[in-house]
């Protein structure tokens, strides 16, 4: 496009000035005049002069009126030439030089904070916007590259969350955000799917939608569905072979899913009682799984592990609020296991450890499943779990624990003392408040003193290399420090270059560590020995 030639042009108004325009002393003379209250000298002068007057205010405001068109013109001619001129630079800007890969890239970090939220929180709006995928649509109209970037690139349109617990307060009907659903795959193409979608069977869309997603199913990838499907759901048991599903998150009834493929499949997390369980799931080839049990303790949950994965990480969340009703022997090679749990009695938990046997299991944790500050701790069982030790051969290969129950300071070390192979130790004190009814405080002066290292005695978990603790701070600054110290020395009895690790997370409104403890121990992370952090939990 050639460059356009400016013409300059230099306008001026007319200059018009009325003849009967009044001098400055003319007007001083009427205004004495005026103050005064006498008659004028001559007064026929001043009465066709008030005459004339109406005739050149008449001129001037149709002077004004030109000038006001002519005003306008210009204004309207600046912001002409500053559009344009924004326009020219907009051509040159870099923005206009961007691949398609970087603009796309950029594209994606434009999608709505809560695209992956489901549930009553989100608002009618939100969820109108996020099915009909309306910040794409705007980006669509920055210019006609971006249209046809925002519009014609599947990879944006693969990501598709649907919550129609919301629909009937939202304002288009349920078949109109229906149909933007469906626009949105067919824009994908043939990508692979990020779904997310919570399906409320009780209302005559239901299965509608579920339909829909399910002729799709070939490119599910990661998908997280929340529902019930029945036997009748014939949409569900017609998946079959889903080649790039890799992550699967069900919640409540799944049991339709008789023959499922899933060859790609590694992380599965599923929510609901076990009869509800799908039948397929190839539990051998999970990297990671997730069980939140809806019923109560049913070890039949546990029947999952016989075939699990070695390698794979297990999380169960139970409600070990009962004694089950039935009882079930596990062996399981898998290395790395969970345990969130909620429970106010211990024999529950003893039945727990007494179902299992874990002969290889390296990475043992065991909390309650909530998070934050307010978290109270399940019950323990010391008796379980050191015959669950003994069964599995604990000695020889846990090397990582995380405990967060509610245990005596000399009952947790009773439990480390037959764990010799023990690296890494993650213990957390209960803090009470005014949520929370009771505390438990673990992470004492006891508790410290029996992970000394004494220069002559056997010491408690001799190969610890790494001790984190939440805590109330209920402990003196320099036992902690003395176990840092001897930990260090032990390590370096070994390797001389080896490092400890420490942390300390604090509850809030807790006190700090005094200023003599963090000095030394900063000399300690300074000497290259420790690697230590101090944070306070939120």
């Amino acid at each position: 496009m050639s460059s356009p030639k400016l013409k300059m042009a230099r306008r001026t108004g007319s200059g018009f000035t009325s003849p009967f325009l009044p001098t400055t002393a003319q007007i001083a003379s009427i205004h004495r005049i005026t103050r005064s209250g006498t008659l004028p000298p001559n007064p026929s002068s001043l009465q066709a002069t008030a005459l004339l007057a109406k005739t050149e205010l008449g001129r001037y405001e149709s002077e004004i009126a030109k000038l006001q068109e002519e005003l306008d013109r210009l204004v309207s001619e600046r912001e002409t030439l500053l559009s344009y001129a924004a326009s020219c630079r907009s051509v040159l800007s870099a923005r206009q030089r961007l691949p398609n890969e970087v603009l796309v890239y950029i594209f994606e970090f434009c999608f709505p904070h809560d695209r992956y939220k489901l549930g009553q929180h989100m608002s009618r709006e939100a969820e109108v916007c996020r099915i009909s995928q309306y910040h794409l649509i705007q980006l669509g109209r920055v210019s006609f590259r971006w249209h046809q970037i925002a519009m014609g690139t599947p990879q944006l349109w693969s990501s598709i969350t649907i919550d129609t617990s919301i629909w009937p307060r939202c304002g288009p009907s349920p078949q109109v955000l229906l149909q933007q659903v469906e626009s949105s795959l067919m824009r994908s193409r043939n990508h692979a799917l990020d779904l997310q979608a919570d399906i409320v069977w009780r209302r005559d869309y239901g299965e509608s939608v579920f339909q829909l997603l399910t002729k799709s199913a070939h490119r599910w990838k990661n998908v997280r569905i929340r529902s019930f499907l029945g036997p009748s759901v014939r949409s569900a048991r017609t998946l079959g072979r889903l080649e790039k599903l890799e992550t699967l998150e069900l919640e409540l009834g799944w049991k339709a899913l008789q023959s499922l493929e899933t060859p790609r499949l590694r992380h599965f997390r599923f929510r609901g009682t076990f009869d509800a369980l799908p039948a397929s799931v190839p539990w051998n080839q999970l990297e990671t799984c997730t069980y939140d049990c809806d019923d109560g303790w049913n070890p039949a949950t546990l029947s999952v592990l016989r075939t699990a994965n070695d390698s794979a990480v297990f999380t169960f969340r139970l409600n070990l609020y009962q004694e089950p009703n039935e009882e079930i022997m596990v062996s399981s090679n898998i290395r790395h296991i969970s345990f969130e749990v909620n429970s106010y009695h211990t024999d529950p938990v003893r039945e727990l450890f007494d179902a299992l046997t874990l002969p290889r299991l390296q990475v043992f944790e065991y909390r309650s499943p909530g998070v934050g500050v307010v978290v109270g701790s399940p019950t323990w069982s010391s008796d379980g779990f050191m015959a669950l030790a003994h069964r599995s051969a604990f000695a020889t290969h846990l090397i990582r624990v995380s405990m967060h129950a509610r245990i005596a300071d000399e009952e947790l070390l009773g439990c480390l003392a037959v764990l010799p192979c023990l690296e890494e130790l993650s213990v957390f004190d209960t803090f009470g408040s005014e949520y929370l009814s009771y505390s438990s405080t673990v992470v004492t002066d006891q508790f410290l003193k029996g992970l000394l290292c004494v220069p002559g005695e056997a010491p408690l978990v001799p190969k610890l290399r790494m001790l984190a603790v939440t805590t109330v701070m209920d402990f003196t600054d320099s036992v902690y420090v003395d176990v840092v110290v001897s930990r260090i020395g032990k390590i370096r009895d070994v390797d001389p270059s080896g490092v400890f690790e420490a942390c300390i997370r604090r509850y809030p409104e807790q006190r700090k560590l005094t200023n003599k403890a963090r000095k030394k121990l900063k000399a300690l992370v300074d000497s290259g020995a420790l690697l230590f952090k101090a944070v306070e939990v939120e």
